[in-house]
């Protein structure tokens, strides 16, 4: 910026921001002094700001006066240290990782949703909290240089390598609402790296090698970056950042809630996730110290009790060092193999309500990083590994840890890596981004970067085009040649998509297949101009601009018309939120979270002895009708239903609940990542049978299996086959002992879920049905084992593996029996029918479709259900997945798809 007298580098991190600052011809940044309102009333300063934000309760209002130097400043809100002060007294009120959720692409991250699963009255967005942040910085700043305002300044802000276009674009306009005018946004493990190349000594240093790796850990995030290092003929060294790793929402905070959780995981489940914040705020200060120089054996925390007053009073926890360095070296950084792969089988921890990584391994993650790049390095040093490493983040405060990972890097390597001496991990990005302004002046070397992967838009037809290649510099504008045809008045939608690195990215280039490609926004604009058709030809240019922004901008053939295409104004099409599996979260799901925290937690339990019976009616009311819950929200609140498995058997009426919730939120028990470790801690957690030998309860146990049946393997469905014929079978019909027993055990919902169990061999299938048409030629039988019949003897399965479906002629054999009943009555029995002789995939017999045609006819005569009738009536041989689920009588999650 012109006239501008100092270079203002802003560290916006998860756990701590820091500001750093150059005046005109200085080469050593300074720290900015940050005034911070504390809890005992005073004010203090400090060089770093912790990224919280504590929101006054309104009897609070008028009693806390947050009265900093500067005037303007918000009196209902308090930030930085002070923020965490009070957070430990009223949890509820206290957001902090403002930047980890702004990059939640599952959220609204303009709806005020923070703090997560509190019930306070007074909620701020993401967006917001990350603008009061960065307002306190500014008043800070202009009060300390009253005459050269901020905005007027050079200022370079940074975020992690990974964030995507949006959350970069987010950034931006956090800033621009808390009050600064033009700035750049920068990389930080960039950051980190023009901090160390400050000085000559050094470049020196860099120069010696040929790739750098960037490992940079943070409070909430984890980067990789790999930088060439060349030197010229002239021996200048120049450097160009090739590789940037994916979004790791992985970091130091992930290390400070499993201590939490290791302390003693019964009383923290019963934690609400705020006052489970404000205890990883402890470990976190016990992790310092227990890693640190000269660190004692233990450290003994307390974390008070929530809300207003001390619920529940205060709970005193010991964390021994010897237990910290094991959970470090076991859970956090194994030494691996090279070839070890990221566990992504296992569905991701949620305990602050953020979707942190399903692998809690750095260095599990960082292989799979340098194995993805193996050819650029290979390239520049002749061998798999980096040779230069550069360590960066709060993470590396300690030298435990720090040579923990660098032994780990050097086991990979043929030879020593060559460390580059990070002496301020805490201050290194603000200072480097300080530096980064320099370079822009032409005052010190600069990191060659571009986009950091190439990026894609998805056409009408289902396409998708290449938009920017990997690399594309800044500031170079991209013209696509073909041309768009648009309607004015209408707003128009492009989802953006990048790609993985190994793939190709062309200006122009047309992908068929979605593989390698990640959803990260759409791009809307609405069309309006001096246009006298209805439609107008468009082209499209694309640019990352020098703040580093994606710009793309649709422009009029034959007018001067253009427009610039926005982030995330609009909602997905519903197609897309079919197909994306992530899908939006409901902004109460937090609170709904913490509902089931209060009804199954043994704490929860004591204070709130009743909840369970308004249950349903709780959670309807915060998410809505059940019916309409996606996929995303069905599987997180399963999750929070298996940490809080312990108490679901504090009464009959409990573990019921428990059973209906997991079992619907599970359905149809695979199809999403993380479903097969869902199931087995719901298997482990059940297999025993209910405690409570009520109908009822048994009645939910039979239906959670049925429900699951799609995620359990074979041997789990002969398990429960066996359950079934101890009732059902011959003997078990002769033995008194055993028709005694199955009153209590919801006989109805036992046949019923033993029809879902396709993946039974066909004897034992053959055996059921025997067994069950049997029982239905007695008039007093329930028709629910026609349905179970049907199920077993069906035309097209479920889990569509045709070696597991029955021959016709026993279909046609059970088809013929069906139509003896009036369905009327017996409805099951016209619902088997149709499930028998519906159309599969191969070619039917003649007997087969005659009896179809009878078939049709009863269910007229019978007036059944309209949506049988359909189904056979159909000249589709493909039924959908949503369709056939409606047609048992199970809906699918939304979003779901089994394709």
């Amino acid at each position: 910026m012109a006239n501008a007298r100092y270079r203002i580098g802003i560290d916006l991190g998860t756990t701590n921001c820091v500001v750093s600052y150059l005046a005109a011809g200085e080469t050593e940044p300074k720290l900015l002094e940050i005034p911070q309102f504390m809890a005992d009333g005073t004010v203090r300063p400090s060089t770093q700001l912790p990224s919280a934000v504590y929101l006054l309760a309104k009897d609070e209002q008028g009693k806390i006066e947050p009265v900093l130097p500067w005037r303007g400043q918000a009196t209902d809100l308090i930030v930085g240290h002070g923020a965490l002060e009070l957070g430990q007294r009223r949890s509820g009120q206290l957001v902090q990782s403002a930047k980890s959720w702004l990059s939640h692409r599952q959220v609204d991250r303009r709806e005020a949703i923070l703090p997560w699963g509190s019930e306070a009255a007074r909620k701020v967005s993401p967006l917001q909290a990350s603008a009061c942040i960065l307002s306190h910085i500014r008043a800070a700043w202009n009060h300390a240089f009253a005459d050269a305002p901020i905005e007027k300044q050079d200022v370079a802000l940074t975020l992690p390598a990974s964030f995507d276009e949006e959350a970069r674009a987010l950034t931006l306009e956090a800033a621009k609402e808390a009050g600064f005018g033009e700035l750049y946004l920068l990389e930080e493990p960039q950051a980190a790296c023009y901090h160390f190349i400050r000085n000559q000594d050094n470049l020196d240093v860099l120069a010696q090698g040929k790739m750098l790796l960037v490992v940079d850990i943070g409070g909430g995030t984890t980067d990789f970056s790999l930088v060439r290092i060349d030197t010229t003929s002239q021996g200048k060294t120049s450097l160009k950042r090739v590789a940037v790793g994916e979004h790791l929402l992985l970091g130091g905070d992930n290390l400070d809630q499993a201590l939490a959780y290791q302390l003693d995981p019964r009383q923290i489940s019963a934690l609400s996730a705020s006052r489970l914040a404000a205890l990883v705020q402890q470990t976190r200060k016990a992790k310092e110290t227990l890693l640190g120089d000269s660190a004692p054996e233990s450290v003994t925390l307390t974390v008070l009790g929530g809300g207003s007053r001390l619920i529940g009073g205060s709970q005193k926890f010991t964390v021994e060092r010897s237990q910290l360095v094991e959970q470090v070296e076991l859970g956090f950084l194994p030494l691996e193999s090279f070839e070890a792969v990221v566990q992504k089988s296992d569905y991701a921890v949620h305990t602050l309500g953020l979707p942190y990584e399903s692998d809690a391994a750095f260095t599990r993650h960082l292989a799979a990083f340098l194995r993805c790049h193996r050819a650029e390095i290979e390239a520049a040093t002749g061998s798999n590994m980096p040779d230069v490493v550069l360590f960066n983040g709060g993470l590396f405060n300690s030298d435990l840890l720090k040579g923990r990972v660098l032994g780990q890097l050097n086991q990979w390597s043929d030879k020593p890596l060559i460390v580059c001496d990070a002496s301020e991990p805490n201050d290194a990005v603000a200072k480097g981004a300080a530096q980064y302004l320099r370079s822009l002046a032409g005052e010190s070397e600069r990191i060659e970067s571009g986009v950091a992967h190439g990026l894609f838009l998805k056409l009408a037809d289902g396409q998708f085009l290449g938009l920017l290649p990997k690399g594309t510099p800044k500031e170079e504008q991209i013209k696509l040649t073909q041309t768009f045809k648009v309607k004015m008045g209408e707003q128009v939608q492009f989802p953006l998509y990048r790609c993985d690195d190994h793939l190709e990215c062309e200006v122009g280039e047309l992908k068929a297949s979605e593989s390698g490609l990640h959803f990260v926004s759409n791009l809307v604009t609405e069309l309006d101009g001096n246009v006298d058709s209805d439609t107008v030809e468009v082209a499209l240019t694309a640019t990352m601009t020098e703040v580093g922004i994606l710009k793309v901008e649709l422009r009029a053939e034959s007018q001067n018309d253009q427009w610039v295409l926005q982030f995330g104004v609009a909602k997905a099409s519903e197609e897309q939120s079919a197909n994306d599996q992530d899908g939006p979260l409901h902004s109460n799901m937090g609170q709904a979270e913490e509902h089931l925290v209060k009804c199954f937690s043994a704490a929860g339990q004591k204070e709130y002895p009743d909840l369970v019976k308004s249950l349903k009616q709780d959670l309807d009311r915060l998410l809505g009708d059940r019916e309409e819950w996606n996929l995303a929200t069905s599987r997180r609140l399963a999750d929070k239903l298996l940490a809080v498995k312990g108490g679901r058997t504090k009464s009959p009426q409990h573990e019921r609940q428990w059973l209906q919730l997991i079992g619907f939120c599970l359905r149809p028990g695979y199809g999403a990542l993380g479903d097969e470790a869902r199931v087995e801690q719901a298997m482990n957690a059940t297999k025993q049978g209910p405690k409570h030998d009520q109908a009822p309860v048994w009645g939910q146990h039979w239906t959670l299996y049925r429900r699951i049946a799609g995620g359990l393997t074979a041997a789990n469905q002969e398990t429960l086959y066996k359950q079934f014929a101890q009732y059902f079978s011959p003997a078990g019909l002769r033995s008194r002992e055993k028709q005694k027993a199955v009153t209590t055990k919801s006989s109805d919902d036992m046949i019923r879920m033993v029809g879902a169990l396709e993946r039974l061999p066909k004897e034992r299938k053959l055996e059921t049905i025997d067994w069950l048409t049997k029982r239905l030629k007695k008039s007093s039988e329930p028709d629910t084992a026609w349905w179970s019949v049907g199920r077993l003897a069906s035309r097209r399965l479920l889990l569509d593996e045709d070696h597991n479906m029955l021959e016709e002629s026993l279909a046609i054999k059970l088809v013929q029996e069906t139509l003896k009943e009036d369905w009327k009555k017996r409805k099951q029995a016209g619902l088997a029918a149709v499930l028998m002789v519906q159309m599969g995939k191969g070619e039917d017999s003649k007997e087969l479709k005659s009896l179809r045609k009878k078939v049709i006819d009863k269910l007229k005569k019978d007036k059944c259900p309209a949506q049988w009738l359909q189904r056979l009536q159909s000249e589709a041989a493909e039924f959908s997945d949503l369709e056939l689920s409606k047609l048992v009588g199970e809906t699918l999650p939304i979003g779901l798809s089994l394709s």
